[in-house]
């Protein structure tokens, strides 16, 4: 046999060995890799050498939404995995589900320098469908670990909520152990990092800031200010019951009262009662009332547990009154008269002005009204009050 000849069977047999060995380790190689642990400890030492990269490629996202490498290493970034030192896996669980994907959860513990546990979380490794080669399994860790899980987000009840500029989705609204007039927001999963928050309700001035999804829950009701529009409402529904009011007592008659104060009928009943026998009292003959020069202050919101879901605000309603009495006199018995009118005035002391025109007298003075207005059926509502007779 030549030279040439021994040389090129040499060659072909080294060939073939290099090529057996290196599909031999490559077999080996994959086989070490097959393993749900091997994934799981791989990728749990990229994510404290702060490799993102190489970590992002290991991912399943096939049940949580798609994040982009970006928005992986943000995750990454606030969950802060890189500050830790060593770690120790422990598998907990292996599960099949339905459809026959297969999992493995670990718990895992993430160590400081001096060995001491500093975090623990549980991340879980899934069977991807297509073996690789054909022939050897693989895993790959599921990407919920870098969400936040189930953030509560309260909110008054009715309110638009949108987040990243999404609207929430309502099928996140949970109600057990939730007040009627709040919206609460089971969100199952958000990235960490600052999300963009809008809130919207007819009754509040806008919110438009951040969340932090690591907080766990965030709650935006009592602290929510109450908006011009619903100010100008109440108080321009306010003045319009007073009114209203007034002039039924001065007629003393109740009807007309209950499209404007069917919540509190039976109050609004009583004070026209109450005001009517004050105004025709005693020798006085009534003329007229007036109410004028309104001032409004409102307190705090109260969400409140009825079942109608309403948020109440007190009202604080001061304004000026003048009522005018045509006065009838006795000249017969002018000491009488005199006698009379110092009871009458010790029986109802004036606190305010008092001015005698001939036979008109005019009586003026300040009157603060209390009431509670409330919002629902995206509508306020007078829902009690409480007025001192005039006049003073």
């Amino acid at each position: 046999m030549s030279v040439w000849k021994r040389v090129l069977i040499k060659t072909v047999v080294l060939a073939f060995v290099i090529v057996l060995f290196g599909a031999g380790a490559a077999g080996w190689q994959a086989y070490r890799q097959s393993t749900p642990e091997y994934a799981m400890d791989k990728y749990i030492a990229l994510l404290i050498e702060n490799s993102g990269e190489k970590a992002y490629a290991l991912l399943d996202q096939s049940e949580d939404a798609a994040m982009t490498s970006e928005e992986y290493e943000t995750a990454l970034a606030e969950k802060k995995y890189s500050l830790f030192a060593s770690y120790d896996v422990t598998a907990s669980e292996k599960r099949r589900d339905q459809s026959g994907n297969e999992y493995v959860d670990y718990r895992t513990e993430f160590k400081d320098a001096d060995g001491a546990v500093q975090m623990e979380e549980t991340f879980t490794v899934k069977k991807q469908a297509e073996p690789l080669f054909g022939v050897f399994d693989q895993w790959k860790v599921l990407s919920g670990h870098c969400m936040v899980k189930d953030f509560v987000l309260t909110v008054p009840a009715g309110a638009e909520v949108y987040l990243d500029g999404r609207k929430a989705d309502a099928s996140w609204l949970i109600r057990d152990g939730v007040l009627p007039s709040y919206d609460c927001y089971q969100i199952p999963s958000l990235l960490p990092g600052r999300i963009s928050l809008a809130i919207r309700h007819p009754a509040f001035d806008s919110v438009n800031g951040t969340i932090d999804p690591l907080d766990g829950s965030a709650e935006y009701g009592e602290k929510m200010a109450l908006g011009q529009a619903a100010q100008d409402v109440c108080k321009e529904l306010s003045i319009k019951a007073l009114k209203q009011l007034y002039s039924c007592a001065a007629r003393e008659k109740t009807e007309d009262l209950e499209d404007l104060l069917g919540e509190c009928l039976e109050e609004a009943k009583l004070f026209v009662k109450e005001q009517g026998q004050e105004f025709h009292k005693d020798s006085a003959v009534f003329k007229s009332a007036g109410i004028t020069d309104f001032a409004v202050q409102f307190g705090a919101p109260v969400f409140t547990g009825e079942a109608t879901g309403a948020i109440t605000v007190p009202v604080k309603l001061s304004y000026r009154y003048i009522v005018r009495e045509n006065v009838t006199s006795e000249p017969s018995d002018e000491q009488g008269d005199e006698e009379e009118s110092q009871e009458g005035d010790a029986e109802r002391p004036q606190v305010g002005t008092v001015v005698q025109d001939g036979e008109t007298q005019v009586i003026s003075g300040d009157n603060t009204a209390q009431l509670v207005m409330a919002w629902h059926h995206d509508a306020w509502h007078i829902a009690s009050m409480e007025i001192p007779v005039i006049p003073k």
